[in-house]
């Protein structure tokens, strides 16, 4: 009986250890994305990463057309990143992991209009 109870005691202290372990450790937040599909193509793919620190819009098809992306971080007014290359490209924010992205969306720029993907993704920050 006693070996039972030390056992018992061990696995109840080992369990809260463990707890208090998991819920101590810092939150990561998952990448989220955003893509925008124009006629039968995906043209434009945005990736909240980097604990939502940071922002990227890449132009998944070389046709010319520019991409976009539209977000808003946790605190200051709404931003826009363009990449008016149309060549196929990356471009990315900077890392301001302590001011994250809360809401973002893709864009395809044809002929100086932005068609976004709907609705805004939400990072969870």
């Amino acid at each position: 009986m006693t070996r039972y109870r030390k056992t018992t005691r061990a696995l109840t202290a080992g369990a809260a250890l463990l707890g208090a372990l998991v819920l101590s450790a810092p939150a990561q937040a998952a990448d989220r994305t955003s893509i925008v599909v124009y006629g039968a193509d995906m043209r434009a793919k945005a990736v909240s990463f980097g604990a939502n620190g940071a922002v990227r819009v890449c132009d998944t098809d070389s046709d010319g057309y520019g991409v976009a992306v539209r977000y808003y971080r946790k605190v200051g007014d709404p931003q826009t990143l363009y990449d008016s290359r149309g060549n196929g490209l990356c471009t990315e924010t900077t890392d301001i992991r302590s001011n994250p992205i809360v809401l973002f969306t893709a864009c395809v720029v044809i002929d100086h209009v932005d068609y976004c993907a709907s609705p805004y993704q939400d990072t969870g920050r």
